[in-house]
């Protein structure tokens, strides 16, 4: 009765290369569950599985037919800024700063460097990750510590494990972090002597680098030789690497909207317009982009 549900599940995990623990973490089914289910061996309510499952596979087979082309290009200046950043830090152990519009790309490069470099450890703050005690155990728990109860023992883990190690802490979106915070990730690499990249808004950038902030800044400011700021300000060079495959119109429809907007935003609306001139069996053009930021934004560009 179920079959054609078993059948497209497990054509669609073969595509996906998803594994059954994957569709759990998806799904909110049970590891179990889908075992049995793709079995006929479930002795619940197969309906509802078979519903769950149904609905899933809903989005799941439209996110694997995206046809967006848009690609990770390393000579953006963006990206090279904030490439040299992370370097920076990492050979040097060093504390650098990176900050700057949002959607500007800063997020995707500290990812790239991430990912191509051994060493590295990327976290990332949050609303709920603001003191110093969130951010050191944040950093535990992604190097595979276990975090202890008291701060000056989680500091002390953190320096024993890090020591001599020439690694990599990069923390993306720093905005959030407390002064206190700051202050006990500066101790981190005081004593540690490992690499710190820090990523946000203009909001760290003022706070440390304003002279106007006073002297609880200075002993962060005084140690961040390398600041790198990034701005939604493109060329028609680089929107030409990222999307390859457009004509000299849409390019310049692309590189008009990620100036205005921002690089995530134009990114985003190449994905959207895509999908709809693929599924039309159409080639993408300057109305599928107009099209798509009124549907998306509620407006167009003049």
């Amino acid at each position: 009765m179920f079959e054609e549900t078993r059948n497209a599940l497990a054509a669609f995990m073969k595509e996906s290369q998803k594994s059954q623990r994957q569709l759990s973490k998806e799904t909110g089914l049970s590891t179990s569950v889908i075992s049995q289910f793709l079995n006929g061996t479930y002795p619940g309510d197969n309906g509802e599985v078979s519903k769950a499952i149904e609905q899933y596979l809903t989005v799941g087979k439209e996110r694997l037919s995206s046809v967006s082309e848009a690609r990770f290009y390393e000579g953006l200046y963006n990206t090279r800024e904030v490439l040299f950043a992370c370097n920076y830090a990492h050979r040097n152990n060093d504390i650098t700063l990176v900050s700057g519009d949002a959607g500007a790309g800063k997020t995707t490069a500290l990812r790239h460097y991430a990912d191509t470099n051994t060493g590295v450890i990327f976290v990332t703050a949050n609303a709920c990750i603001t003191t110093a005690t969130a951010i050191l155990s944040l950093i535990c728990r992604k190097i595979g510590r276990q975090i202890p109860a008291r701060r000056a023992a989680l500091m002390n883990t953190l320096v024993e494990q890090l020591s001599d190690t020439n690694r990599l802490i990069i923390i993306d979106e720093a905005d959030h972090l407390s002064l206190d915070a700051l202050q006990a990730v500066r101790n981190l690499n005081d004593e540690a002597h490992c690499g710190i990249v820090l990523s946000g808004n203009d909001k760290i950038y003022r706070q440390m680098l304003s002279p106007r902030r006073g002297y609880e800044f200075d002993q962060i400011r005084t140690r961040i030789v390398v600041r790198k700021k990034v701005f939604n300000e493109y060329t028609v060079e680089e929107m030409e690497a990222m999307f390859p495959s457009l004509n000299q119109e849409c390019v310049g429809y692309m590189l008009k909207l990620a100036c205005a907007e921002s690089l995530r935003t134009a990114r985003k609306l190449y994905e959207v317009a895509s999908e709809v001139a693929a599924a039309r069996k159409q080639h993408l053009t300057v109305k599928h982009l107009r099209d798509t930021q009124k549907q998306l934004l509620g407006e167009v560009m003049g």
